[in-house]
């Protein structure tokens, strides 16, 4: 559904957009797949949701995922999050649900932190999340704007998430002027083919 094996995505969402529920896919392929996947959030994701996308995985599968809960902010975790992924390589993943306040503008701290992981994350899949806000200027594509700013978007690449205007349950991934689109099901988000 997103491409993040070649190099690392910030998927922007609109709120209730799915971008959760999106990496929970992305989760589970990686560790289907033989990788591990170390999953870094400020809230646990919902665990009927997370249990519905991530039910086929093996016991063996569920010791490829470590999960590290945000107490502070990235940048306070930042070597945590190093020295779990030291030895990452490319079948790996490393997820950032909300990996700033989906409020106010992103502490320089949380984008330097963003920074340096994607620096330091070459050999392996680097995606984070984080909250869109809409644009009052009204000078973006779209109407939505990625938090982080210049930085963030010259460091990773900026996919967005959003809810279909008309069509209930489904969602858009707009990337670099091309769109797919997604329906919310169940087991998580599967893509429509047209």
């Amino acid at each position: 559904m997103i491409d993040y094996k070649n190099g690392a995505v910030h998927i922007s969402a609109e709120p209730g957009a799915g971008k959760t529920t999106l990496c929970l896919g992305i989760a589970s392929e990686a560790i289907k797949g033989g990788g591990r996947v170390v999953w870094v959030c400020r809230k646990m994701p919902n665990q009927e949701r997370a249990t519905e996308i991530l039910w086929d995985i093996s016991n063996k599968g569920y010791e490829r995922l470590s999960i590290l809960h945000l107490s502070g902010s990235l940048s306070s975790e930042l070597d945590l999050i190093l020295s779990s992924t030291v030895d990452f390589g490319e079948g790996d993943v490393i997820i950032i649900d909300d990996w700033c306040e989906n409020h106010g503008r992103a502490k320089k701290g949380d984008i330097h932190a963003v920074n340096t992981l994607s620096g330091s994350c070459e050999g392996t899949n680097l995606v984070i999340t984080s909250s869109a806000y809409e644009d009052a200027s009204n000078a973006s594509d779209g109407g939505w704007v990625s938090r982080g700013g210049k930085s963030i978007r010259n460091s990773l690449r900026t996919v967005f998430l959003l809810n279909h205007p008309v069509k209930d349950g489904v969602k858009i991934v707009s990337s670099n002027n091309s769109e797919r689109y997604l329906k919310m099901t169940s087991k998580g988000l599967k893509e429509l083919i047209s």
